[in-house]
């Protein structure tokens, strides 16, 4: 059995072994896959800071959090802007491991760059605003380095994002059967 991109994701996810804490989560009803990134970086018991929501940090610590996105734009209703990027798919073709691979180099990247530039933000007392910085530039860059190499897969992970079978239709099924479920 084929993997979904979720399930892959999070297997490359496992494979690399990232510097920071990830979820991998399937939305059917949105017809998306996200990848929810999150890191804790130790700073002076005193600083207080507020995310974008108006919650602040515990003392001693800052977490950051930020998502990625594969979306199929003819089905999901996505506002890039909400995502640290937000990579349109077809879910019909599916999307090449290369892709993937490239994004999760990237991702990487990104976020322990992040990591330190959090660090610096906890102790700049001008800097009012932390993000982290995705690059196009840096991405497509990297496509073209792994196909330089001939290491860029181009085998199709496909997104599976069909509705799930809902429970009553589950049952439904079984008393089709007679009540009886067959293992």
């Amino acid at each position: 059995m084929k993997q979904d991109l979720a399930s892959y994701l999070d297997d490359e996810l496992k494979a690399i072994y990232p510097s920071f804490q990830w979820k991998v989560k399937k939305d059917t009803k949105k017809r998306l896959v996200e990848v929810y990134v999150t890191f804790n970086v130790k700073v002076s018991e005193s600083l207080q800071v507020q995310d974008v929501i108006g919650q602040s940090n515990r003392p001693g610590s800052i977490q950051f959090e930020d998502v990625i996105c594969f979306y199929d734009p003819a089905y999901a209703h996505v506002k890039p802007q909400s995502y640290l990027t937000a990579i349109s798919v077809n879910s019909h073709t599916g999307v090449e491991k290369g892709l993937i691979e490239a994004v999760l180099k990237q991702l990487t990247i990104v976020v322990e760059q992040g990591m330190s530039d959090l660090e610096k933000f906890a102790t700049d007392e001008v800097t009012g605003e932390f993000r982290l910085i995705w690059s196009d530039h840096h991405l497509e860059s990297t496509i073209q380095t792994l196909k330089t190499l001939d290491r860029y897969n181009d085998e199709k992970v496909q997104l599976k994002l069909d509705e799930e079978e809902s429970f009553f239709d589950q049952i439904k099924k079984d008393e089709s059967n007679g009540g009886v479920e067959r293992i």
